[in-house]
């Protein structure tokens, strides 16, 4: 727990603590009303393609700076029909601009839907569709495309969305002459407040809902425990269109912690806004952190880190080791080298990381290992489809019951009653448990591969992928077999880093004998992609599984090309000395 030295006094985070009005609704109202330093840059949103990124001073927005401009963007809402409870878009590459509209849309007692920018445009128009957005804010070619996409539709097909560029409403929204009546709006625990889809990579993104209430659980807590000292320097890169993004932020505003806010989530941007920022933490999904090459992090900038904070989906020990290499941390009194990676398993629709893990440079256990529920997890289960619980050491359906969790999806109630069992919520996740209390990840539902033999988790495969090939990223997917009809075997999809030409087969041999060797399914077939198009990801940055079980699924029916090797009648082998032809079941 951070008591003393910390950026905001024990005494005013008591206050917060204490606060049960203060909520997802109105966080920015009690971070300025507490604070005592108002006019103390406190975010950072540099122009990280300008070519002046790496010289003067960073521009800085103090909690008065943000005040004003939510008042004007308020305002300009406010004259333009949105009242409490109208849903609002956000549509925009911008972090800060997606975080000032979300405070002044949440201000009036309205609705902020946050849209992911990398969003396919179709896919991004019919999300602000069927999410009832009335008026949509945002980059002036981002709305261009989802117009483009309403126009087409015809005028009957829908009800008109009022757009405007976000760029035009900053210029010209002027300051009040007046104060809005009403203005913040006080929020009651069920308010709607945010609408933010999920990645999307099982199929159309879902909408769940996020409250006033719900999505500031497990918030209060962490006043106490979030990195805070006044020595702290936060970078998020996560998407600010998400919920993670959001929550981090409000963190962020609550505690004084002076953050750069990360338009670009690839691993170049992060590693020069380390260089320039110097944090002591960073924020990203997996992806983000994984492509942060250490080899171009200074010396200078790498001193400052003690730790990294990874969300979403588990991480690999193939890309945490290459980070806790870097920075210096504190265990007590005692000064450590080498930073620390805070691995957190969560979704969308929990608002929060539902488990969370410590690894350091000593850290000798892996293996897909994912902790322990966090305090905000009242009750976590193993649970067979029936909903009932399974034996430790057996794999099984993650259920969680949580305050945090979204009361619904937007468009599809249904699916929310189907998401919970016995009274818990189904993640979409398969997770095992031992003995000791450890949960480990072993895959999300849709992509468990159904063998002749049972069913294969793909996560443990690519823990061992990644470790054998050290390629940058990796997926393991399901494809047919050729052999069984109905059936399918694991293949592997490899990218790295740089160009070097690489042997598929060896790839392959050295793969399935590493993985036998660990009791895990071998391989039937794997492909080194020349680029990242042959790995695609979503907009959040997850490997989309689904398009490549759609591109690979009759993958050993063809014969293997220059960047494939694979065997077409494969069988489990028995541990095989190294360089030995490898097969698969």
């Amino acid at each position: 727990m951070n008591i003393f030295r910390t950026q905001r006094s024990a005494v005013q985070r008591l206050r917060l603590t204490l606060d049960r009005r203060l909520g997802a609704g109105n966080f920015f109202w009690h971070a300025w009303q507490v604070a005592a330093d108002r006019d103390r840059p406190l975010l950072f949103h540099p122009d990280v393609t300008s070519d002046t990124w790496d010289e003067g001073e960073l521009p800085g927005y103090s909690l008065n700076d943000m005040r004003i401009t939510v008042i004007r963007y308020a305002h300009w809402y406010r004259t333009h029909g949105v009242l409490p409870h109208t849903h609002v878009g956000v549509h925009t590459r911008n972090g800060m601009y997606g975080l000032l509209h979300h405070i002044a849309i949440t201000s009036l007692g309205a609705v902020a839907v946050h849209c992911n920018p990398n969003m396919h445009t179709e896919t991004a128009a019919e999300y602000f569709r069927r999410t009832r957005t009335t008026i949509l804010v945002g980059d002036a070619d981002l709305l261009a495309g989802s117009t483009g996409v309403w126009d087409e539709a015809g005028p009957a097909s829908h009800k008109k969305i009022l757009t405007e560029d976000i760029r035009r409403l900053d210029e010209t929204a002027p300051r009040p002459s007046a104060a809005l009546p009403g203005f913040p709006y006080e929020h009651r625990g069920d308010d709607l407040v945010m609408i933010s889809h999920s990645s999307g990579t099982t199929g159309r993104p879902k909408a769940p809902v996020f409250t006033h209430s719900s999505f500031f659980d497990g918030k209060r807590e962490r006043l106490w425990t979030f990195p805070s000292l006044r020595s702290d320097r936060m970078l998020t890169a996560l998407p600010h269109s998400h919920s993670a993004g959001i929550s981090y932020l409000t963190m962020a505003l609550l505690l004084g912690i002076p953050t750069l806010v990360l338009d670009g989530a690839d691993g170049a941007s992060a590693t020069r806004a380390i260089n320039r920022f110097r944090p002591t933490f960073v924020l990203g999904f997996p992806l983000t952190l994984a492509e942060i090459d250490v080899a171009r992090v200074t010396p200078y900038a790498a001193q400052s880190i003690h730790s990294w904070n990874g969300m979403g989906d588990a991480s690999h020990e193939r890309h945490i080791r290459p980070l806790t290499s870097l920075g210096i941390r504190r265990e007590g009194r005692r000064r450590l080298e080498g930073s620390r990676y805070v691995d957190g398993l969560g979704s969308s629709e929990m608002g929060m990381v539902l488990f969370r893990t410590v690894h350091t440079p000593q850290t000798a256990e892996y293996g897909r290992l994912i902790g322990r529920p966090v305090k905000a997890v009242l009750d976590a289960a193993v649970l067979d489809e029936r909903g009932a619980p399974v034996p430790d050491g057996e794999p099984g359906l993650l259920g969680v019951r949580t305050p945090s969790v979204t009361p619904g999806y937007w468009d599809d109630p249904t699916l929310g009653r189907e998401s919970l069992v016995n009274g818990y919520f189904l993640t979409g996740d398969v997770v095992r448990r031992d003995a000791d209390g450890n949960w480990y990840h072993l895959d999300r539902t849709p992509d468990v591969i159904a063998t002749a033999t049972g069913p294969v988790h793909s996560l443990p495969l690519e823990e061992s992928v990644l470790l054998t090939t050290q390629a940058l990223d990796a997926a393991v997917v399901a494809v047919e077999d050729p052999a069984r009809p109905g059936s399918c075997l694991p293949a592997a999809v490899v990218l790295f880093r740089d160009d070097v030409a690489r042997s598929p087969r060896c790839l392959l041999d050295q793969c399935n004998v590493a993985l036998v060797r660990k009791g895990l399914a071998p391989l039937a077939a794997l492909i080194v992609a020349a680029d990242r198009g042959a790995l695609p990801v979503g907009p959040t940055g997850k490997v989309l599984k689904r398009t490549l079980r759609e591109r690979h699924g009759d993958l050993l029916h063809r014969p293997a090309g220059a960047d494939t090797a694979h065997d077409h009648e494969p069988a489990l082998p028995s541990p095989l000395p190294a360089g030995a032809a490898a097969h698969s079941d």
